[in-house]
C-alpha cells in the first residue's frame, strides 16, 4: 500500500497515457469524453494530495512543497490562459461561411462578440479540450509531483507502452486483422491502434529515439560516465539488455506503419543515435573491444539490408522507393496542394484568434478556386497536413503564441540544466571527463534522445499532423520533464 501511495500520481498519469494510446490512438473523441477528463481531474487531485515527498520531509511538508513550486511556475499560467482561450468560443459561436449564388459571393457570419475567440462547432471546439489541458496538467503533475527517481521510471514505462502497441501491431498483421481490435469499422491501411499511418509512424518513432536513449545510458554507464547512465541513481543502471527489446519493437513498429515521414526520421534518428554511441564508446575501450564493435556494426547493417531487399513486405518496399528529396520538399514546401495557401490567407483574415477549433474544413470551400473544388482532396482534405499553418489559421497568433510559450518553458529549463552539467564537467578533474566532447558525452544520453525525437516529431509536422493526435503530443511534452530526472544534481560550490 505504501508503494501504491508513494506513486499514485505516476499510476494516474500513465492510466491516462494509457487512455490516448489505446483508445484507437487518440482519435476517438465520443470515446474519450467518458474517460479523458475525468482521469485529468484525478491527476490534479492527486497532485496536490499524494505528491512524492523526499527522505527527509513530509507528506504534509511534500504538499506545501509542491503547492509553492506550482506557484511560482510559468508554465501554469500559460496553461490557465491557453484553456480560457480555448473555453471562450463556447460562448462565442459563428454561423458557417454562407455563399450567395446570386452575387457570387461568400459571407462570414459574424459571432455575437466579434473581438473574442469563435468557433463554427461548438461539438469540435470540446475536441482541443480533449488535447490540451489533460496534457498540460500531467506535465504540471510530472514537473511537481515526481521526484526524479519516479520521473525516470514514467520515462521507462513509456518506452515498454510503446513496445506493447508495437506487438499489437505485429499481431494483427500476423493474424491479417481487418480493423483495430478486429472489430467490424474498415480502415484502408492500421497498424496498432492508429487507423492513420503517420500519426503510428511519428507515435513509434519517439518511443524508438526515447529507448534507445534509455538503454545506451544505462549500458554505457560504467564506461562513459556515472552521470550518463541515470543521475546517479545505482539502481537504474542495471537491465540495460531487456531496454533493447523496446528498441528493436519501436524501430520495427515506425517502420511498419508504412509512414514514409516515420521511416525517413527514424533512419536518421538511428543514424545520428549510432553515430553518437559509437564515438562515446571507441573512445573508451581497448582494441578487443573495438574489433567486438566493428563486428557488431557489420553484423546490424547486414541485417538491416537483407531485411529491407529480402524479407521486407511489398507494400513497404514501394514506400521507401517512394522517398525521394523532390517528394520530400513537396510534401514540406506544400507544393501541388492548396492547403498550404488556404491556410495563411484564414490566417491572414482572422491573425489574432483563428476560426476557432476545427475551423479550417469549414472555411476552405470560401478559399476554393474553380480548379480546386474540382479536384478537391476528399481522403484527408480536413486538414492542412502542416501544424504550424493549420494552428495559427484555427486559433490565430495569441493561440500559437500560447502553446510555443509552454513548450518553451519546458525546454528551456532542461537545456540550461543541461548547460550546467557541462559546466559542472569543464571545472572537474580530467580523470572524471568521459569520452570527448565531454560537453556532450557527461550529458546523459535519454536528454539528447528526447531532443532527438522530439526534433524528429515537429520536422513530421512540417509535412502533415502529428501534434493533432493527443497520444502523441502528451508522451512528447512528458519527454521534457521526465528527462530532468536524468540529469545529476549540480551544486553551485
Amino acid at each position: 500500500m505504501n508503494f501504491i501511495i508513494r506513486n499514485i500520481v505516476l499510476i494516474q498519469v500513465l492510466l491516462l497515457v494509457l487512455a490516448y494510446s489505446w483508445i484507437h490512438g487518440g482519435t476517438r473523441p465520443d470515446l474519450l469524453l467518458p474517460v479523458v477528463p475525468w482521469l485529468s481531474a484525478f491527476v490534479l487531485e492527486l497532485l496536490l494530495i499524494f505528491p512524492q515527498a523526499k527522505s527527509t520531509e513530509t507528506l504534509a511538508e511534500a504538499r506545501s512543497r509542491v503547492w509553492r513550486s506550482l506557484l511560482r511556475d510559468p508554465f501554469l499560467y500559460l496553461s490557465l490562459a491557453l484553456t480560457i482561450l480555448l473555453v471562450i468560443p463556447f460562448f462565442n459561436v459563428s454561423g458557417l461561411p454562407e455563399y450567395n449564388a446570386a452575387t457570387q459571393q461568400w459571407r462570414n457570419p459574424l459571432p455575437p462578440f466579434p473581438r473574442l475567440p469563435f468557433c463554427v462547432n461548438p461539438r469540435e471546439q470540446t475536441v482541443l479540450l480533449l488535447w490540451f489541458p489533460p496534457v498540460m496538467v500531467s506535465a504540471l503533475a510530472v514537473k511537481h509531483g515526481l521526484l526524479k527517481k519516479g520521473k525516470r521510471l514514467l520515462l521507462e514505462c513509456l518506452c515498454w507502452n510503446g513496445a506493447a502497441l508495437a506487438l499489437l501491431g505485429f499481431v494483427q498483421l500476423m493474424t491479417d486483422a481487418k480493423s483495430i481490435y478486429w472489430g467490424q469499422e474498415a480502415f484502408s491501411y492500421f497498424f496498432s491502434t492508429f487507423g492513420y499511418p503517420n500519426f503510428g509512424g511519428a507515435y513509434f518513432t519517439l518511443m524508438f529515439a526515447f529507448s534507445t536513449g534509455l538503454w545506451f545510458g544505462r549500458a554505457s554507464a560504467g564506461l562513459i560516465g556515472p552521470s550518463a547512465g541515470g543521475g546517479g541513481d545505482e539502481a537504474s543502471q542495471s537491465g540495460g539488455f531487456w531496454l533493447l527489446i523496446p528498441v528493436v519493437l519501436n524501430f520495427s513498429a515506425a517502420i511498419a506503419s508504412l509512414s514514409r515521414a516515420a521511416i525517413l526520421l527514424c533512419c536518421v534518428v538511428f543514424l545520428v543515435m549510432s553515430l553518437y554511441m559509437i564515438v562515446g564508446v571507441w573512445q573508451k575501450t581497448g582494441s578487443g573491444g573495438r574489433v567486438k564493435l566493428v563486428t557488431a556494426m557489420i553484423i546490424t547493417i547486414v541485417m538491416l539490408i537483407v531485411s529491407v531487399t529480402v524479407f521486407a513486405p511489398k507494400a513497404l518496399k514501394t514506400e521507401i522507393v517512394s522517398i525521394t528529396p523532390a517528394s520530400v520538399f513537396e510534401r514540406v514546401s506544400g507544393r501541388g496542394q492548396y492547403h498550404a495557401r488556404i491556410a495563411k490567407e484564414i490566417f491572414r483574415d482572422h491573425p489574432v484568434f483563428g476560426v476557432g477549433g476545427w475551423g479550417y474544413p469549414h472555411y476552405l470551400m470560401r478559399y476554393l478556386t474553380k480548379e480546386e473544388r474540382e479536384n478537391m482532396q476528399i481522403g484527408g482534405g480536413v486538414n492542412v497536413h502542416n501544424d504550424t499553418l493549420q494552428f495559427l489559421a484555427e486559433q490565430g497568433s495569441a493561440g500559437y503564441a500560447l502553446m510555443v510559450l509552454c513548450v518553451l518553458t519546458l525546454t528551456l529549463p532542461l537545456a540550461w540544466q543541461s548547460l550546467c552539467v557541462c559546466r559542472a564537467v569543464a571545472a572537474s578533474d580530467a580523470e572524471s571527463v568521459p569520452a570527448k566532447p565531454a560537453w556532450l558525452y557527461h550529458v546523459p544520453p535519454v536528454v539528447i534522445a528526447v531532443f532527438m525525437g522530439t526534433t524528429a516529431t515537429i520536422c513530421h509536422s512540417l509535412g502533415d499532423l502529428p501534434f493533432r493526435n493527443p497520444a502523441i503530443v502528451i508522451v512528447w511534452v512528458l519527454s521534457f520533464v521526465c528527462a530532468s530526472g536524468f540529469l545529476p544534481v549540480v551544486r553551485k560550490s
